[in-house]
């Protein structure tokens, strides 16, 4: 059976127009599933971590909740960056995707704080809130506009890469979502779609058959689309 903990809030995702609030988890074990048997501690069923070992447990998860949740954060404030240069068969060009933070999250400019920490299914949940300044309001109310489509995309990444892992999912559902988005919009593949995604909603994360799978949201802003001038 597949370990699935999905990320979601349906009816109480709230505003993040003044305040992102979102709900994050990390594995209390560092390749996860391997406390789910005996064999792997070398210890009977009954087996109970000694407080050193809970302690040290749950460090492991505290920072890798400290890593995520600036990362996704940084998607939601500032917005992630892209360069697009899809597949064509026919002309042999591979593809080519380039995923980067416009800018890296500021803790001196956005403080997080964590809420309700709990201890579930293997792993560490709590709640994360961090207030916008008010440039940044104006951000948001500038990518929310009609302007900006909204588009949405899946992706995924290894479980045993960690933060990593994360990291390459989210930018693979960049890249579906930007994919699927232009494919219905231009009858003719582009040479190059360069632009910017700005996080929305509430990112929803779980694992399937050894990786993490994310569902994202996003704003799009293309900045340019380069064609093909000659066949």
């Amino acid at each position: 059976m597949p370990l699935i903990f999905s990320i979601s809030l349906t009816a109480q995702e709230a505003s993040q127009i003044d305040q992102l609030r979102i709900q994050v988890w990390a594995d209390l074990d560092p390749f996860p599933g391997s406390f789910d048997s005996p064999s792997s501690v070398g210890q009977s069923e009954s087996f109970q971590p000694q407080a050193d070992d809970k302690l040290a447990i749950f460090e492991y998860a505290i920072n890798r909740t400290k890593e995520i949740t600036p990362f996704l954060m940084s998607g939601m404030l500032n917005g992630w960056m892209f360069e697009y240069t899809p597949f064509d068969k026919t002309r042999r060009v591979e593809e080519y995707w380039s995923f980067e933070e416009i800018l890296p999250f500021n803790p001196s400019i956005n403080h997080i704080t964590y809420h309700a920490p709990k201890a579930m299914d293997d792993r560490l949940v709590c709640w994360a809130y961090c207030n916008k300044t008010p440039m940044q309001k104006q951000e948001y109310e500038h990518w929310s506009s009609i302007v900006h489509p909204h588009i949405k995309g899946i992706g995924k990444g290894p479980v045993e890469a960690g933060f990593e892992g994360i990291k390459e999912a989210c930018s693979q559902a960049a890249k579906n979502a930007v994919r699927e988005y232009w494919r219905t919009k231009i009858k003719n593949k582009p040479k190059e779609i360069d632009g910017k995604l700005l996080l929305i909603r509430n990112p929803r994360i779980y694992i399937k058959d050894g990786n993490y799978v994310v569902d994202l949201d996003f704003f799009l802003e293309t900045d340019k689309i380069i064609e093909y001038t000659l066949y």
